[in-house]
Order: C-alpha cells, then structure tokens, then sequence
C-alpha cells in the first residue's frame, strides 16, 4: 500500500500550533510504524505556500513551504489550518489559497481542517450543507457569514463526510490521533497520544458544556484569565476556599474546570519564590 499523502497549506499569519500539532502526530504515526510494522505505509507529509515562500506565522515563527502552492499535486489527505484571521478575513484574505482549494480539494480523499481554517474552507464553497466545528470564539461568525454551514461550536472535530474540521488550536491534535486511529489503528493513537502527553478521545466532546450559548463560553474564557489574577492573592490562603473563589468566578463546578479544561494545575499551598 501507498502511504498516504499529506498537504498542508500554509500562508502569511497561519497559526503554528495548527501545523506543527497535525503534523507531529502523523509523523509520530510513522514512527510508530517503523518499530511495528516495517512494512505498511503511513503518511507522506508535505507543506505549501503561495509561490513556494517562506511565511511568517501568527506566533512570528518563519515557516519554509515545500512547494508551491500552485504546482502542488491533489493529495490524500488535505490539511488547511487557521491562522490570525479569526474571522471573515481569514478566508477573504487569503485569496490565491481559497482559489486553490476550489479547484482541488474536490479531488482531495479527505479534507480536513484546524481552527479557523474552516473560514478558507467555507470561502471556497467546500462547507455548504455540512456540520462543521471551528474555534468557539469564531463560530458565530462563520454561521452569520456562511449560512448554508451547519456550525455546531460544542463539538472538538466533526466528521460530515470526507470533510473533518476541529474546534480551537489544540483541538487539531486531537483530530489527528483520530485520523491515526481511522488509518492504522488505535494502538497507534495511543502510543502517539502517550508520547505527546496528550489524551486520546475517542468520542468528540464540547469544550465548554456548562456555558450556555456564545455569550457563556465567551464569558468562561474571561473568567478563566480572571481567576488566573487572583491566583497570587490566595497563594497562602487555604487550598478548597481558593478552588471556591476560581470556581465561582467561571459560574461552574471545580470539578467541571478540570473536565472542560484538560484538568487544572494542582493549586497547592506554596509561598512565591523570593526575587520573582
């Protein structure tokens, strides 16, 4: 068997986090592979821009394309991550990409994308009729902008068909140890997800449950930053009074923080390191 081929578009204010997340993962599959099974394919990665330049990502990181775009063959597997945008921008703005997919994501097996790379895919008509998930903060958005997308804000990746899409950054990762497990199985997930120090979820789940509606998660992700403030005015007070004051402030159980969360640092009783 062939091992499947990977593109991943890049372009001036990609976020780096929803390239290189993707791409460890698959890369880790192929690790996985060459210890277990000499033998069987596993993926075929490579990267593209427009005119083949380098691009400077949203964290000023300068990533170096492969190819270029335009010269790039239809692959397996079509990757297009988001990036600075957030928003209607990131799709309008990146013309000679959106071009670009239109006339050959069609003929991709599978296109996926990360975050608000949704926006790009949607720009180029490749959404229409679809469920889709992108970033929480950018899903109302894309369903104002794009009313024949089926956006649905709760969900980490979604499936419809040959086209996957994730919520926010991290969530990427999460999309592809699915797509591991979809290709090779789920020992090779798992042993992706272990090295990364990452879970595997094999069943997507909202990211914010308790929060009611765009406006509730908006205000969750506020009142985390908040409850990050106050940390130091607690650090010497008891350790379930502190967990009180940062659950309260999120409108939600602790215990629900460290569920939608990935699971909090443990807030024990320290005293701040002299000089810092």
């Amino acid at each position: 068997m062939r091992p499947r081929t990977v593109l991943v578009t890049l372009y001036d204010g990609v976020e780096a986090l929803d390239v290189t997340g993707p791409v460890g993962v698959l890369a880790g599959a192929n690790t996985f592979l060459a210890a277990t099974a000499p033998g069987q394919a596993g993926y075929r990665i490579a990267t593209a821009s427009p005119h083949g330049s380098a691009v400077e990502s949203l964290s000023g990181v300068t990533l170096m394309p492969d190819v270029d775009l335009a010269g790039a063959e239809v692959p397996h597997t079509l990757l297009v991550p988001g990036g600075s945008g957030g928003s209607y921008e990131e799709g309008a703005g990146h013309p000679e990409v959106v071009s670009w997919l239109k006339e050959n994501a069609p003929k991709a097996e599978r296109v996926v994308s990360v975050c608000t790379g949704a926006f790009l895919l949607a720009e180029a008509g490749l959404l229409a009729g679809r469920r889709v998930t992108t970033h929480w903060d950018s899903a109302r958005e894309l369903a104002q902008r794009y009313p024949g997308v089926a956006v649905e804000p709760d969900s980490i990746f979604i499936r419809d068909g040959s086209v996957y899409t994730s919520a926010g950054v991290t969530a990427g990762i999460d999309l592809a140890l699915a797509l591991v497990e979809e290709d090779i199985g789920r020992d090779a997930a798992l042993t992706v997800a272990r090295y990364m120090v990452v879970f595997l979820r094999s069943q997507p789940y909202p990211p914010f449950q308790e929060a009611a509606g765009m406006e509730g998660r908006a205000s969750y992700g506020k009142a985390l930053s908040s409850c990050g403030r106050r940390f130091d005015h607690y650090l010497l007070k008891p350790v379930e009074p502190i967990r009180a004051v940062v659950a309260a402030t999120a409108e939600c159980s602790w215990m629900v923080m460290e569920q939608q969360v990935g699971g909090l640092p443990s807030m024990t009783q320290s005293r701040p390191t002299a000089g810092l």
